[in-house]
């Protein structure tokens, strides 16, 4: 609005915001454009596990990035999250006592293995490796740091702690013997139970969270007939149960630690995870005529230090209300992950006659056509 005082003309402050709302509007009315890319800033992203039995250490070297359109496609280009290998150099250095000692250099290679069907570019994919074995191979009671400089102005560090390779620290099922049976069923004249089986073993120094898995070995057998007269193929399957996540109250190692296996556990899975047809018959596991046992299973522990049991903690599955989850990063200068892992195991371990019994016979199983390479056993294969 506008009034006269004292002979002047006075525009009111409501008037001037909408004056210079029109002004503002005569400038923008022909373009409906709006530019949502922000100023582009990339940052490097940096993921390594260490592994003190692996003769090989790897470490993936990408970078964030930002252009218009689709960025579905963009990511299918390589140069989109890979740097070139000349503008940047990487390695990590062995510190012991708070000293630097051996430097690892890590050098760069293409790798085939990527799935095509991924969003990202595929199947190539680069990777910075260097070769740990024989005199070269990681001290587990060492710390190492991971340096990079990109473009000799982007400093990259990290440091971890290893997990200590304890050999024999598997109590339960006990390694060393030939002949180890797992029971995941007891049949009886009218019902069948299903025992807990106790898995035991001691922490080791560094590890912060095991994840324990049963992997299960068969082979599948694929008929041309109904009648399993004519056979077309076979191929080696395995199958990976999950036991269950046990975290030490400390990284000092010598703690006693144990999780229990619900025997049914072990049926439900193979019904779930396996297709009934009555053209494939499944051999469940390997017959070892020396110690007279068909070898099917092994209890692996995936052990993981402190920064590695952070990163799976929160980037676990979300199942409460609120679904944001923190960021987590340990890489200085960069994003991801700057870790050390291990894997220990019982390889080779048997079944018992109840075992295949239920599963040749069980309700939910039966049509999975499940046998024992056995020779001498009621469920042979033979």
């Amino acid at each position: 609005m506008q009034e006269k005082k004292d002979g002047h003309l006075i525009v009111k402050s409501g008037s001037i915001f909408l004056l210079a709302a029109i002004f503002t509007l005569g400038f923008t009315r022909c373009t409906t454009d709006v530019d949502l890319t922000a100023p582009y800033v990339s940052i490097p992203v940096v993921f390594g596990l260490l592994d003190a039995e692996a003769d090989t250490q790897w470490v993936r070297i990408n970078r964030t990035w930002l252009g218009e359109g689709d960025q579905n496609q963009i990511a299918l280009v390589s140069d989109s999250s890979e740097y070139e290998t000349s503008r940047l150099s990487a390695s990590f250095v062995e510190v012991e006592n708070d000293i630097d000692a051996r430097v690892f250099e890590l050098r760069d290679t293409l790798l085939q293995n990527k799935d095509e069907d991924g969003v990202f570019f595929a199947p190539e994919h680069r990777a910075y490796f260097v070769p740990t074995r024989a005199n070269e191979s990681l001290n587990p009671d060492a710390r190492y740091r991971l340096e990079i400089v990109i473009d000799d102005s982007v400093n990259v560090q990290a440091e971890t702690n290893m997990i200590s390779v304890s050999v024999g620290n598997i109590q339960q099922p006990p390694a060393g013997l030939n002949n180890v049976k797992l029971n995941f069923a007891n049949v009886g004249p009218s019902q069948v139970t299903y025992p807990n089986y106790p898995f035991k073993w001691r922490s080791t120094a560094g590890a912060a969270r095991y994840d324990a898995v049963l992997r299960v070995h068969f082979i599948e057998h694929y008929w041309a007939d109904d009648f399993h007269t004519v056979l077309d193929s076979s191929r080696d399957r395995t199958i990976e149960i999950p036991i269950g996540t046990v975290e030490p109250s400390g990284d000092a190692g010598n703690q006693e630690l144990e999780k229990l296996f619900d025997g049914q556990i072990f049926f439900t899975t193979l019904r779930t995870r396996l297709d009934k047809n009555i053209r494939i018959t499944r051999e469940l596991g390997v017959w070892d005529s020396d110690s007279q046992i068909a070898r099917a299973f092994d209890f692996l522990l995936i052990v993981a230090n402190e920064e590695l049991a952070i990163y799976l903690d929160v980037n676990a599955p979300v199942t409460g209300i609120i679904q944001e989850r923190p960021e987590y990063s340990n890489v200085n200068g960069a994003l991801g992950l700057w870790a050390s892992r291990t894997t220990q195991g019982v390889f080779g371990l048997g079944y018992t006659t109840d075992t295949i019994e239920h599963l040749q016979e069980g309700d939910d199983t039966a049509e999975l056509n499940f046998c024992t390479p056995n020779p001498f056993s009621d469920y042979t294969c033979q």
